[in-house]
């Protein structure tokens, strides 16, 4: 059991290598189509986001077609009414941003003078240049402002070709959760049935690590968005508060540093407003704390126990994914990896003689199998106590039993003496 079994260990890893140049070759070529691949993907996770809905719904035996097309009509209502405020208020949101940074500009020498004062008079610097140099940052910061509110029509065209593309993708995913199963099946269907237990150790892996990984993260998101937005609403940025929020929202889907980019927005925008301190400073201590928040509590709790990877090997795989292939690797860098994890260790329990099925108990285990009551009698006299009907047991240990409260029973093994008169006769 100890032994490993070195050519298949062999076999597997020259197996691991050619599929790293498949996988290689495939990316080089399916390149020339990120868009396509991109909605794909989006499409997938939408699918494993509403399917516990679905089956929820089907549980009180609605047919699945109704129940994902309920499903799918909520959703597609809950966006249609954000896609409505979102524009509206992002459109005016974006002009009172522009206006702020106008106002700020015409105010510069005002704010300024005794600094520009002191310039002039004990700094020995020609007047005709702090001038040119005030009305330079004036051009600039208009041009700023000027750039800001045509962008926000560009914007919105951006937008309205994102939304079409959240069509697409839920267009697909409708299908991916109606015939899910289906497909499943069809696939699972062209492996040899020797490597069917293998298949199905590589499905469990990607529907834990993967499937709880997206929901945590975009969970963790909303908490984000929604505390940016209350911290807005609180230092008196209320007026930007929802489009500080959707830039949380955005921003938290890159993993790790999510907070941090999150309070870029809100310092700038206190910074440029007046009374700048010490709301800026207040702004700030919102997010020290919901930086420590969500990467010492809700991260780990809600995005780290469901895809077990350590926090180095987290960062150093979003850094890599980052600089392979941007922000879409960034996005995809950590599930990936830790459902590569998952199978190189199942790989290597399985070269040290572990079958596919032993992986998969383990990884569920403790289980509940009915026993028979009373005591089994064993050859050497003993008689082994015998647990009752829907005992847990823990597999990791040979099969022992455990009790409902996670502790083994004390007394295991029970020794009955000899009838030496039956013996006798």
């Amino acid at each position: 059991m100890n032994q490993i079994n070195w050519p298949r260990t062999r076999d597997v890893l020259i197996c691991i290598i050619c599929i790293g140049i498949i996988f290689w070759a495939s990316w080089t070529i399916l390149g020339q189509f990120v868009e396509a691949i991109v909605i794909l993907m989006l499409s997938m996770a939408v699918a494993f986001l509403l399917s516990p809905l679905v089956d929820f719904v089907t549980k009180y035996k609605v047919p699945r077609v109704l129940a994902t097309l309920v499903v799918y009509i909520v959703v597609l209502g809950a966006l249609g009414g954000l896609f409505y405020e979102l524009v509206f208020t992002l459109i005016q949101q974006a002009v009172a941003f522009s206006d702020t940074i106008i106002t700020f500009a015409s105010a510069l020498p005002k704010t300024f003078q005794d600094t520009i004062d002191f310039l002039k008079t004990a700094g020995h610097i020609p007047p005709e240049r702090i001038d040119a140099t005030i009305s330079q940052i004036q051009d600039q910061a208009y041009s700023f402002a000027q750039d800001t509110a045509s962008n926000a029509v560009g914007f919105v065209f951006l937008l309205t070709n994102a939304f079409i593309n959240i069509l697409l993708v839920l267009v697909l995913s409708f299908y991916l959760t109606l015939d899910g199963k289906r497909i499943r099946d069809s696939l699972v269907s062209i492996a040899p049935k020797r490597f069917l237990p293998n298949v199905f150790l590589f499905e469990d892996a990607l529907n834990r690590v993967v499937g709880n990984y997206i929901r945590g993260q975009l969970t963790l998101a909303l908490i984000v968005g929604v505390f940016t937005s209350l911290a807005c609403i609180t230092t008196g940025l209320g007026d930007y508060a929802l489009i500080c929020g959707v830039l949380a929202f955005m921003f938290e889907t890159i993993p790790m540093v999510g907070p941090a980019l999150a309070s870029i927005t809100p310092i700038l925008l206190s910074l440029l407003l007046p009374g700048a301190f010490p709301r800026t400073f207040e702004i700030i201590a919102w997010f020290i704390v919901l930086q420590m928040v969500e990467s010492n509590v809700l991260g780990p709790r809600i995005v780290g126990h469901a895809v077990g990877l350590h926090p180095v090997a987290a960062i150093l795989s979003l850094l890599v994914g980052a600089k392979l292939f941007g922000v879409f690797g960034a996005l995809l860098a950590t599930p990936v990896v830790a459902a590569l994890w998952v199978v190189v260790a199942s790989i290597y329990r399985s070269a040290r003689g572990e079958s596919a099925d032993q992986i998969l108990a383990r990884k569920r285990a403790p289980w509940t199998l009915p026993r028979p009551r009373g005591r089994m009698p064993r050859g050497d006299g003993r008689t082994v106590s015998q647990p009752l009907e829907g005992d847990e047991f823990d597999n990791s240990e040979g099969m022992q039993p455990v009790t409902q409260g996670g502790r083994r029973p004390t007394r295991e093994l029970e020794t009955e003496e000899p009838d030496n008169k039956s013996g006798g006769e």
